[in-house]
Parts: C-alpha cells; sequence; structure tokens
C-alpha cells in the first residue's frame, strides 16, 4: 500500500512539473509577444515624431531659403535689371549695324553688278579694238611684203639676202656700240679703281677687331738665384747634355750671364726646351737625368695638346669646317713660329678675317673660302725649317695632299708670287697679308737686320751719278737723297727718284713701302758793285 502510494505520489509530481513548464513556457510567449507589440508600437510613434520633426524641418528650411533668395534678389536687382538693359542695347545695336551691313552689303552688290556689265562692255569693245588692230597688222604686214618686193625688185637682189644683210649690219652696229660701252666702263674703272679699293679697304679694316697680341718671341729663360743654376746645372754637364739630347736644341750657358739660352731651328723645340727649363729651376734640389726624362715627357705632353687645342679653337673662330686634323695641328703649331717678331698664329687668324672681310665688301668672293685661304696662306712657315723651297709652295703642297680645293691651293701657292695669281681669291689674300704685316706696330726688325737695312737703303741711292748725300728717316719708310743742282735738272731729278724706287723695289725685301725724295739745291748769286 505505501509503495502504490509513493508511486502515486511521484507520478502527481511530475505531472505537476510538466504542467508547470508548459504553463511558464505559455506565460514566457505571451509576455514576448506582448512586448514585442509595445516594441513595434513605439517604433511606430517615434518614426511619425521623425517624420513630423523632419516636415517641420524641411518647412524652416523651405522658409529660410525663400527669405534668403528674397534677400539677394533685392541687393542684386537693380544689377540684374541694368545688365537686361544693357543687352537689349546691344542686341539694338547689333540689329542696326546688321542692317548698315545688309545696306552695305546691297549697295556693294549693285556696284559689283554694274561693274560686272561695264566689263562686260569694255570686253566686248577690246576684242573689236583687237579684231581692228589683227586686220590693220595684217594689212600693214602685206604692204610691207608688196614694199619689200618693189624695192627688191628695183634693187634686183632677192628678199633673203636683204635681210641678211641688214641682220649683219645691225649686228656690225650692235657690235660698235657694246665695244664703246665696254671701253667707256674700263676708263671709268681705271679712273675710279684705286678710290674704290680703297673705300673697301677702309671698310674692311673698320670692320676688323681682334685682341692685340704683344709676344715678340720665344725668350730665355732666366735664374731668380743662383741655387737655381748650382741645382740644375751640374759640374759633369750631364743635365745639359741630356737636355740637349732630349729635346733637339742647343743650350747656352754662360757664367757671367743670369740667364739660360735656347737656340734651334724648329720654334716647338725651343718652347718645349724653354717650358722644361722653366719646370727644372722651380725645382728646390739638385735635379737627376730621370728626373729630367720624367719632366720632359710631361711638357711634351702637355704642348701637344696645347697645339691641338690652338689648331681646333682657331677653326672654330673662323667658323671653318672640314679642316683636315694635320692641318689645324700644323697651324697650332704656328703659336710658336715668329717673322720679323711678329707671331705668325695671330697673324694668319687676322689675315684671315681681314680676307673674309675683304671678300664681303666685294661681293663676288664666298666669305668663307676666302677666310679658309687667309688662314692658311702662312702654314708653310712651320714646316720650312724642315723641308726646301718657299713657305708658300710648302704650304700648298701640304694642304692640296690633305684635300682642300684648288682655288684654295692657288690662293696659298701665289700670295707671294711664287705662282701668278690668277683668281680674286688670291689677290684678296695678298692683300690681306699686306694689311696684316704693313700695320703700325705689327713687325720690326731686329738691330742687326734694321742696320742691314739701313746700309742696303744707303748704298742703293749713293750708287746713282750726282746724289751728294742720303738720308734715310721714318724707320727705313723714308729716304731723302740730295743731289748736285747743275748735274740734275727738275725732270732728271723726277726720272732718278722712279729709278731708285724701283731699283729698291727689286734688291731688297721690306714690308709696307718706301718713299723715296729728292732734294735738289740750286744755288744763284749775283755781286752788286758800288756806285763811283
Amino acid at each position: 500500500m505505501t509503495e502504490l502510494t509513493t508511486v502515486h505520489y511521484l507520478g502527481f509530481f511530475g505531472t505537476c512539473m510538466v504542467l508547470g513548464g508548459l504553463f511558464g513556457f505559455l506565460l514566457y510567449k505571451l509576455a514576448e509577444a506582448s512586448l514585442r507589440k509595445q516594441a513595434q508600437n513605439d517604433a511606430t510613434e517615434l518614426v511619425d515624431e521623425a517624420k513630423i520633426a523632419a516636415e517641420l524641418k524641411q518647412i524652416e528650411i523651405n522658409e529660410t531659403t525663400q527669405e534668403i533668395e528674397t534677400e539677394t534678389w533685392a541687393k542684386e536687382e537693380n544689377f540684374f535689371l541694368k545688365l537686361e538693359e544693357a543687352i537689349e542695347d546691344l542686341e539694338a545695336l547689333g540689329e542696326e549695324k546688321k542692317q548698315k551691313l545688309d545696306n552695305m552689303y546691297s549697295l556693294a552688290r549693285l556696284k559689283s553688278t554694274q561693274f560686272e556689265k561695264e566689263t562686260l562692255l569694255e570686253e566686248e569693245r577690246v576684242k573689236q579694238v583687237e579684231k581692228a588692230y589683227f586686220a590693220r597688222r595684217d594689212s600693214l604686214r602685206n604692204k610691207t611684203k608688196d614694199y619689200s618686193l618693189t624695192i627688191c625688185n628695183k634693187m634686183e637682189i632677192s628678199l633673203d639676202n636683204a635681210k641678211a644683210e641688214l641682220e649683219q649690219q645691225l649686228e656690225t652696229e650692235f657690235e660698235k656700240r657694246c665695244f664703246k660701252m665696254i671701253e667707256n666702263k674700263e676708263e671709268e674703272y681705271k679712273e675710279h679703281s684705286e678710290s674704290l679699293a680703297k673705300q673697301i679697304l677702309d671698310r674692311a679694316l673698320n670692320r676688323f677687331a681682334r685682341a692685340y697680341s704683344s709676344e715678340r718671341g720665344i725668350a730665355p729663360v732666366y735664374f731668380e738665384t743662383e741655387q737655381q743654376k748650382f741645382n740644375l746645372v751640374d759640374p759633369k754637364g750631364d743635365n745639359i747634355r741630356t737636355i740637349q739630347e732630349l729635346t733637339g736644341c742647343d743650350i747656352i750657358v754662360q757664367d757671367d750671364m743670369p740667364m739660360i739660352g735656347v737656340a734651334g731651328f724648329d720654334p716647338v723645340r725651343r718652347e718645349l726646351t724653354r717650358r722644361l727649363l722653366e719646370r727644372l729651376l722651380k725645382e728646390k734640389r739638385a735635379v737627376s737625368v730621370d728626373f729630367i726624362r720624367k719632366n720632359f715627357e710631361n711638357q711634351k705632353r702637355e704642348l701637344l695638346q696645347q697645339i691641338k687645342h690652338d689648331g681646333d679653337q682657331l677653326a672654330k673662330e673662323l667658323r671653318l669646317q672640314n679642316l683636315h686634323p694635320e692641318v689645324r695641328q700644323m697651324m697650332g703649331s704656328l703659336r710658336f713660329r715668329y717673322s720679323y717678331t711678329q707671331n705668325q698664329f695671330f697673324h694668319c687668324a687676322e689675315v684671315g678675317w681681314l680676307a673674309g672681310l675683304i671678300a664681303s665688301e666685294l661681293g663676288s668672293i664666298p666669305t668663307l673660302q676666302a677666310r679658309r685661304s687667309g688662314l692658311l696662306h702662312d702654314l708653310g712657315k712651320a714646316m720650312d725649317h724642315q723641308l726646301d723651297g718657299g713657305h708658300a709652295v710648302i704650304g700648298a703642297d701640304f694642304i692640296k695632299a690633305r684635300g682642300e680645293s684648288p682655288e684654295v691651293v692657288h690662293a696659298v701657292r701665289a700670295h707671294h708670287f711664287d705662282e701668278t695669281p690668277e683668281t680674286n681669291l688670291a689677290f684678296t689674300v695678298i692683300a690681306a697679308d699686306a694689311i696684316s704685316g704693313a700695320r703700325p706696330g705689327a713687325r720690326r726688325s731686329t738691330i742687326e737686320s734694321y742696320n742691314q737695312k739701313i746700309n742696303d737703303l744707303d748704298e742703293i741711292a749713293r750708287g746713282f751719278d750726282g746724289v751728294n748725300d742720303c738720308y734715310v728717316l721714318n724707320g727705313g719708310r723714308e729716304i731723302r737723297v740730295t743731289v748736285n743742282g747743275k748735274k740734275v735738272d727738275d725732270l732728271s731729278a723726277l726720272r732718278l727718284s722712279k729709278q731708285i724706287a724701283a731699283k729698291i723695289e727689286e734688291e731688297l725685301s721690306y714690308p709696307g713701302q718706301i718713299k723715296v725724295v729728292i732734294v735738289r739745291e740750286t744755288y744763284s748769286f749775283q755781286y752788286a758793285h758800288a756806285n763811283n
């Protein structure tokens, strides 16, 4: 009994538990549904409130916008009104101008139509005149033919023969007129050629401007102290012999002179020797043979670089293209060549510029070709110590072998009349060379050559009969000769001056010109006797 009761209690309790759980779940679901519905209602209320707030905000914004637009329009209303008025005025003005242009076009069209009608009438009239002209021309031709036949019949000659004879007469007359015109032109050129040449040279010289070269030759090397001389000149003389072997120049050292002389025919070797000596004298200790050989190679390399640079720079300065590298190298070596103390490197550059300027003034010679010929005219002086012959011939052969044009080669060869000048280019180079060499300060002689020149002039002048004395003036550019007035009359004095000048030109070589002045003294005397 007890066991049954316990079972019944346990079953009832389990049933209660199940029913309690179901009831709790049901309550949970009911509460959840109530809360969800409450949340939906709240959300709906919030959305409605938000919509109302948004509508109120939009209304406020619209009102603000309307107020701003109203204020803005109130401020800019006058401007827009004026702008509209201006636009209307411009439209009216444009319409007025369009009307005027239309009227002008209509008027121009009317005139054009009228002009076309007049042109057609004029063309018709021209055609009629042309028709009448051709008819008259044909009539004249027929009459001329008839007249010609009549004249030929009377003269008993054919028409073809008459034409040939008339043509021959006209050709003869025309040739006479041409020859006469040529003679007149030749006379005019002969009369004014010297003046024109002076004008051309004057303009060329006025256009010429170049830096002055103050160098007068390769100077000796001076000792600053006796210690320098002691460091270089060893007692055995090995250093001096080594320098002479390397450079090919003679070294002159005198105990009573504070300098070292350099002698040699090659100007480049003399310059190399001078540079080597200056470098060795800077050494603070006694120099050795190995040290000399090392510095010789350094100085030789630097000198060759400078020669190449100078040649290239000169070709660039004159704007000359396609110069052979060996020609440029040889031109650079002229930097150390002097003639009458004038540096030949700068002399060639001057002649190149002057020849180009003269060619530009003449107008018939290519300027660059003249510059090229002037630059290369003395190139042979860089080689005349090695080759036999005049420098003009040596230079011409050198540039000919390296592709220069025949015109340039001829101008170089003929600039000292080793070859007869035959072109205007050759005479241009001759003139430019004379200007560069004869300008004041360009050249000057040594005392020995100057004394020789003075003695030669004096000897030539005194060699003529009737000369009493001779004075050389103006640095050898003028000689004044006094003659015996009893042996030489006025006509003979004029003839004597020409003879002296001709002999000077024949026997002497000099730049520029030498003036010959004959002074004839005439003494006249008479005795006045006293009256008794």
